[in-house]
């Protein structure tokens, strides 16, 4: 059977082929002091990459500095990328992959079979895919890489788009790690310097469209003022994730363009359903009532995002649920729901309590996102118009996540990627009762069958119904309240041409980018 998106048009990733300094990664060169920089495209980000797809190689993909067999189009759907297409069996167990003819890695060698299957294994053995029933991974010939699943899987496609699926050159890899980033795109880097900044130059060897700028440099700035003014001075030709009251200011500016744009990220609050007070729905669902998600939308945000009503956003055209009703702020409802659930105060103000308990609770939130502790001020304040007590904790995310681990909490404040690879299945990180990697202990067998057989099933729209009905299901029962989606941020020097954001930001788009004649 063959897969469904093979008839969509090729999204294009850049790659680079890397060669680091310093530990374990060999340097290939430097950009020589005399080269023309008025074609070097200057990039500068929050995140630091890392050489090893499997550590954190997130900016391997986005910067382009790796393929996969299957890419994201901007429909945010699978489609081809080293591979040209796939197909099934009608268990959707067996899947054969068919592989690009005639592509060539940075170092000359051929993208076949055997080197595809080197880096998949490593990827699927890796704990990254330990959820993933994936059985086997070989090479049926020279150009065909077959992968057998445990169990029906028909989001593996998706699931061969994430970063730590890149494919390598054999030569990238020495005693099983990493020594260099070999890939096959239409940039290659040129040197490392340090962890923070990459140089690549274009690949001209490319099997697709060459690049029109000549080369690239990628630079990680932590500060987003550093980044805006690095931008506003010259010094760069994008900057990504800015702060979003930069929106209004860069907007002003002559020589900068602004794009601000919704991905597929939701902050959301996560309750520990398996203790008091949340172990109730109607306490779950009256937090969700009290909370003034435009409110938070229009001060922590800046005016700049949206509230939340599913997991997906209507952006997503093909998973969201257009039938949520979501809930709206009803304050007075949400204290109904509690009173009738014992909870009571004799005046409004105070707190509430059941049988002599105070309604109190710990917010923790963590500061590696710093608007979540913004958002859980305004939520402390709101919570306690309706008589709940609450105390704010912010930590560092690995503390806050332990702690969730190993002791009972209440709520906890969380920002996750809903479509980091492109299927519904991540529906089943968010609520399945054994997959999920939420703490909120939450358990509905109904819920879990349906992500099980959604999994399976490869009718779109049967697929799509089952994962409606668990987006109803679920934001009816309230294991978490979801808050508001996500908005990016990126600004560019007006004279850079071509440049069109991908939803999912898997893709930087350095490919199709121009840059002015000097």
């Amino acid at each position: 059977m063959a897969n469904e998106t093979n008839s969509q048009p090729i999204s294009r990733r850049t790659v680079l082929q890397g060669a680091a300094a310093g530990g374990a990664l060999a340097v290939a060169g430097c950009l020589s002091s005399g080269e023309d920089e008025s074609q070097t495209l200057r990039i500068a980000s929050t995140w630091e990459p890392k050489p090893d797809p499997l550590d954190g190689g997130l900016i391997l993909q986005r910067f382009g500095l790796t393929e996969s067999l299957v890419g994201v189009s901007h429909d945010i759907e699978p489609v081809p990328e080293l591979a040209t297409d796939w197909t099934s069996d009608d268990s959707a167990r067996h899947w054969e992959f068919s592989l690009r003819e005639g592509v060539t890695f940075h170092d000359g060698t051929t993208m076949d079979a055997d080197a595809v299957v080197r880096s998949l294994q490593r990827a699927v053995n890796s704990p990254a895919f330990a959820e993933i029933p994936i059985d086997d991974v070989r090479a049926s010939d020279h150009l065909t890489v077959t992968v057998e699943t445990a169990s029906p899987l028909v989001s593996l496609p998706a699931h061969l788009t994430r970063p730590k699926t890149a494919i390598l050159s054999p030569a990238a890899y020495e005693d099983g790690n990493v020594s260099a980033v070999i890939g096959t795109g239409p940039l290659k880097v040129q040197s490392w310097e340090g962890a923070t900044i990459i140089n690549a130059v274009r690949n001209e060897e490319y099997y697709g469209a060459i690049p029109a700028v000549e080369s690239v440099r990628y630079e990680t700035i932590t500060d987003d003022q550093t980044r805006r003014l690095k931008l506003e001075n010259g010094d760069l030709e994008m900057a990504r994730i800015l702060s979003l009251s930069d929106v209004d200011p860069l907007e002003t500016a002559a020589d900068i363009d602004v794009e601000a744009y919704q991905i597929p990220r939701c902050r959301f609050l996560v309750f520990d359903t398996t203790t008091t007070p949340f172990d109730e729905i109607p306490v779950r669902q009256a937090i969700n009532y009290a909370i003034d998600t435009n409110t938070i939308v229009e001060t922590v945000l800046e005016g700049v995002g949206k509230a939340a009503v599913g997991p997906f956003p209507d952006s997503v055209e093909r998973w969201h649920n257009p039938d949520l009703d979501g809930y709206a702020y009803d304050p007075e409802t949400a204290r109904t729901l509690l009173s009738e659930a014992g909870w009571t105060n004799d005046s409004q103000g105070d707190v509430r309590t059941r049988d002599g308990t105070e309604l109190s609770i710990e917010l923790l939130a963590y500061n590696e996102r710093p608007r979540l502790p913004l958002m859980g001020e305004v939520i402390q304040s709101q919570l306690g118009e309706i008589g709940i007590d609450v105390e704010l904790s912010v930590f560092e995310y690995a503390t806050m996540m332990e702690q969730t681990k190993q002791d009972a909490f209440d709520c906890y404040l969380m920002s996750l990627s809903m479509l980091w690879y492109p299927d519904p299945e991540r529906l089943s990180d968010m609520y399945h009762s054994e997959q999920s990697t939420l703490e909120h202990g939450y358990e509905n067998q109904t819920v879990d069958t349906l992500l099980e057989t959604a999994r399976a099933t490869m009718d779109y729209e049967t697929r799509k119904q089952k994962y409606d009905e668990v987006q109803a299901i679920t934001l009816r029962e309230a294991p978490t309240a979801l808050l508001t989606y996500y908005t990016n941020v990126v600004a560019t020097s007006a004279g850079l041409d071509g440049y069109q954001p991908h939803p999912t930001e898997s893709d930087y788009g350095v490919e199709s980018i121009t840059l002015p004649e000097a």
